[in-house]
């Protein structure tokens, strides 16, 4: 289990300046330079969603936990419909929910044909929904369901955790020297990796 937030200092680390390449001299230049937007910190998800769930604040764990509430209830909604309907269409609900569920992760190497997936889910629903055939826009809805609930998650664990590294120079340096974060030049596109 990854300890992104210990309080150790990461060997021969003491301060940004430290770290061989770095473009910074101090952690105060490294905040204000992703404030302005010229550098990045990209997050692993693992790692992140690791931090979320142990450190983010009560309220954003309740929403990832209640994401993926709704996604359990819409696979048993979906069984349930299919033996009261008789749709037995409806079965395939489940596998498509793991399937979206799979490739909607932000790391997904298919991860922008999944995001335009996701968007044209909403126009393909819509479009089965009024031509008439309600269980195959009811699939496309729990597609488009998993995308969105898996890519919130993913947002609100991404986003809390590159907020407290920049909140804790202590947890950048250890983060980035165990390669769970990265830093990026918006302008010249040069990534820094920690280990």
């Amino acid at each position: 289990m990854l300890q992104a937030e210990s309080k150790e200092r990461p060997t021969g680390w003491q301060t940004v300046a430290d770290i061989p390449g770095f473009p910074f001299e101090d952690y105060e230049q490294l905040k204000a330079a992703v404030a302005i937007r010229s550098f990045n910190i990209g997050v692993n998800s693992l790692a992140a969603a690791e931090w979320s769930e142990r450190l983010n604040t009560r309220f954003k764990r309740g929403i990832v936990a209640a994401l993926s509430l709704l996604l359990m209830l819409a696979a048993v909604a979906s069984i349930v419909a299919t033996f009261l309907t008789g749709e037995y269409w409806l079965l395939a609900a489940a596998p498509i929910q793991a399937v979206a569920f799979y490739l909607s992760h932000p790391a997904s190497p298919l991860h922008k044909w999944v995001t335009i997936g996701g968007a044209v889910s909403v126009a393909v629903f819509l479009n089965l929904l009024l031509n008439g055939l309600p269980i195959a826009a009811a699939l496309v809805a729990y597609a488009g369901l998993t995308f969105a609930a898996v890519r919130a998650a993913g947002y609100i664990a991404n986003s809390g955790f590159r907020k407290a590294l920049l909140s804790d120079e202590e947890m950048f340096l250890n983060s980035y020297r165990k390669g769970v974060c990265t830093l990026r030049n918006n302008r010249t596109k040069v990534v820094y990796l920690g280990s």
